[in-house]
């Protein structure tokens, strides 16, 4: 008789022998639960850094352009587009800078509008029909996106894989960094904070790998940021520090030394090429101490392998000879090209970052609320609780000394000084800040990690310390976690309701806005647009046929040529000093005597900003102080000086008089006269104590003597519109005598120049 089959065991049996065939052979392939995880997080955290920068679309807003300086990045484009790069570098723009104009190819960082045209010809070959703007609008969420990415990277290399994650989750939030990165916002930091972590990965994986290649790369990415953005001097003077804490530490190597020269040759001779660094690059005073170091670490490796030869007494000797010859030897070439004129001393601005007391004899710098020093509640806002990490991340660095980490402690402490003295450089902060975190949760949490997997030596010593439970590792990770999420949510938030906001359309709600600069700018494009006037090019008078000048306040200038279409005086560069104290003259003086400036500038235009008194929103009001400052500085022989126009108890009448103000208080018999603040328009100013009133009923401004209102915009209340103006355009009428006035005036000031 057959012997009975079980088929319930024969299919199990055949299913288990099929399991295992399968099992085998995607074993083969070694899945590893924690790299899909690592991966997976990574992948998570750039989701959030995309979706981060892309608030201000998401939240309802129109893509446009954040900020002053983006505007002119945009206008490179396009005229790159329209002419070819090499036209671009010979560009000399005569529409800004009147009646001088002003070399835009040469004095531009590149890299943001060739950004710009790459991102719109990648997209449109593609198959995207975009406009330029569109694609200006995405090139920070771009850039930004991928400088996370190599955050992550670098944090990888120099800490732990772990540690990567955690750069990149910071970089994907920090407000320093989002701020500058976020959509719209298409300026050199938009792109330089990346090509600053590409130099500093590469360069450490060099140094630490002994890998030719990632020196080249690290000396490509040093000029990328070189053509972006002028803080390439911190990256690049930042290799001869560490280079010095590498000797002084005793972790020479030749390995070191290859990476060094490898990468400040390669970025040197590149960056001489790029037309706003130019070949006196090389002889300028921070491009001398990365070249310099060169030959210090070539003299200090022989040095070391003389001690390797000679007997220590001879040793010693030629020790001593050999660093009193060089020091005498370098410091008296350093002397010698100073005294001469050959070395170019360091700008005001980085001067004011190296001594931040010395801006208070730069009103220009000074001006620049984002070049004041780090304000503490500034600094709480844009760190969060990585200001518990970071303290410990520098102990964690100098109580294990190695090369990753001195580079780590060296980056960190750098960057805190820098920007504690100028609060724009949060921005380089911003990175070493991540990575200090990085180190910090990575040393905080590795010996919890090591007890869970019991992967702690068991030694005397640590048989005999407390047992971690698995109560203190989960209160650990905890207090962590909740740290992470408090810095994550800070930063949404900050994204959310502080940099989403375009500043040309200020408010909280897209479906209300305040358009006035957009109305301005189309009533600029109507009537005092260059583009109607373009074959006439001669600027030898008003008569001439020229297009209309616009004088204002150099914060405007961008907007006024890119956006408005219509000749500026001044524009953001803030290249020409004298001529911007030039225009705060005009602005300051009283109406008699700033036309003839006026005429001697072609000017027939003026815009102010009143803002409706609100110094928050950017009225003129607050920055009249400075007007007043740079111009008794830099054109002194105009005699605006400071004490005439704000005493002990704030502005005096001298102040009420000028241009300035009389312009933007200025009552058009159309103004509502029945608000209840008698004979002024209702302008509103919570600051009376710090800006001057635009209420002084002392100094009425019912009339004016060579001004006609011609623009308006509508205003911040829009049931009396034209009440509270945020902008104001002025034509300048001219008196029949002007030109009789002007004469005499330039004989004045001719005498004035030669008693000087």
């Amino acid at each position: 008789m057959a012997e009975e089959i079980d088929l319930g065991k024969w299919f199990k049996e055949k299913f288990s022998i099929f399991q295992k065939k399968i099992k085998d052979h995607f074993d083969e392939y070694d899945f590893n639960r924690a790299s899909i995880a690592h991966n997976i997080s990574l992948t998570l955290i750039l989701i959030i850094a995309v979706t981060i920068r892309l608030f201000p679309y998401l939240k309802g807003w129109d893509p446009t352009i954040k900020a002053f300086d983006p505007h002119m990045q945009l206008r490179a484009a396009h005229y790159i587009l329209d002419y070819g790069f090499i036209d671009f570098l010979k560009w000399w723009d005569t529409l800004s800078w009147y009646p001088y104009g002003s070399p835009k190819g040469s004095s531009l960082y590149f890299a943001v509008p060739v950004a710009i045209v790459l991102v719109y010809k990648i997209l449109t070959f593609v198959g995207f029909s975009i406009t330029v703007e569109l694609a200006a609008y995405l090139v920070p969420v771009i850039f930004g996106t991928l400088g996370v990415y190599y955050s992550y990277l670098l944090g990888k290399e120099l800490v732990s894989p772990r540690g990567g994650l955690f750069s990149a989750l910071i970089m994907a939030v920090i407000p320093a960094y989002v701020s500058r990165s976020i959509a719209g916002f298409v300026d050199n930091e938009s792109v330089g904070v990346l090509f600053t972590v590409m130099a500093f990965y590469y360069f450490s994986r060099a140094f630490i790998r002994d890998s030719n290649k990632d020196a080249i790369l690290a000396g490509l990415s040093m000029a990328l940021l070189g053509s972006s953005w002028g803080a390439f001097r911190f990256a690049f003077d930042l290799m001869p520090i560490y280079a010095l804490v590498i000797v002084i530490t005793g972790n020479f190597s030749i390995r070191f030394l290859r990476a060094y020269i490898t990468t400040i040759s390669i970025s040197t001779l590149l960056m001489m090429m790029v037309p706003r660094i130019g070949p006196h690059f090389i002889i300028a005073t921070e491009g001398l101490a990365p070249v310099g170091m060169i030959a210090f670490l070539v003299l200090y490796g022989l040095l070391l392998n003389l001690s390797q030869v000679l007997k220590p007494e001879s040793f010693r000797k030629v020790l001593i000879v050999g660093f009193l010859s060089l020091i005498l030897l370098l410091g008296g070439l350093f002397l010698l090209l100073l005294s001469t004129g050959s070395v170019s001393v360091i700008g005001s601005k980085f001067i004011s970052v190296l001594l931040p007391e010395s801006r208070n004899a730069l009103p220009l710098i000074d001006s620049v609320s984002e070049h004041l020093p780090l304000a503490w509640g500034n600094l709480y806002a844009n760190l969060s609780t990585l200001l518990f990490f970071m303290p410990l991340g520098v102990y964690f660095a100098i109580r294990n000394p190695t090369e990753r980490n001195l580079f780590i402690l060296t980056f960190g402490l750098t960057t805190i000084y820098f920007s504690g003295s100028m609060v724009r450089l949060m921005l380089i902060l911003a990175p070493s800040a991540a990575i200090l975190t990085a180190l910090a949760i990575d040393n905080l949490l590795m010996p919890f990690a090591f007890a869970a997997h019991g992967r702690i030596k068991l030694t005397k010593t640590t048989m005999t310390l407390p047992s971690i439970g698995g109560q203190n590792a989960a209160a650990s990770y905890l207090i962590v976690y909740a740290l992470l999420i408090f810095t994550l949510s800070s930063g949404i938030n900050t994204a959310g309701d502080l940099y989403s906001t375009p500043e040309l359309t200020p408010g909280n709600d897209p479906s209300n806005l305040l358009d006035d600069w957009l109305q301005t700018f189309a009533w600029m494009r109507g009537h005092t647009s260059f583009y109607s006037s373009l074959p006439k090019t001669n600027f030898a008078g008003l008569d001439s046929g020229q297009p209309p000048v616009m004088l204002s306040w150099w914060d405007y200038g961008y907007y006024i040529t890119a956006e408005g279409d219509t000749i500026s005086l001044v524009d953001n560069a803030t290249t020409n000093s004298t001529q911007i104290a030039t225009v705060g003259t005009m602005l300051m003086w009283n109406e008699t005597a700033a036309i003839n400036l006026m005429y001697m500038y072609n000017v027939q235009y003026v815009l102010v900003v009143p803002a409706g008194g609100q110094v928050g929103l950017g009225s003129d009001l607050g920055k009249s102080i400075w007007m007043i400052r740079i111009s008794e500085q830099y054109t002194p022989e105009f005699g605006v000086d400071e004490d005439d126009y704000f005493g002990s108890s704030g502005y005096v009448n001298k102040y009420y008089q000028s241009v300035l103000y009389r312009l933007m208080a200025y009552e058009s018999p159309d103004m509502n006269l029945e608000s209840g603040t008698g004979s002024k328009p209702p302008f509103i100013n919570d600051n009376a104590g710090l800006v001057p009133d635009l209420r002084e009923n002392n100094v009425p401004a019912n009339s004016l003597l060579y001004f006609t209102e011609v623009f308006r915009s509508s205003g911040l209340v829009p049931t009396a519109p034209g009440d509270f103006p945020f902008i104001r355009i002025f034509r300048v009428d001219y008196p029949d005598d002007i030109d009789l006035r002007v004469n005499e005036f330039q004989l004045t000031m001719s005498k004035i120049r030669n008693n000087m």
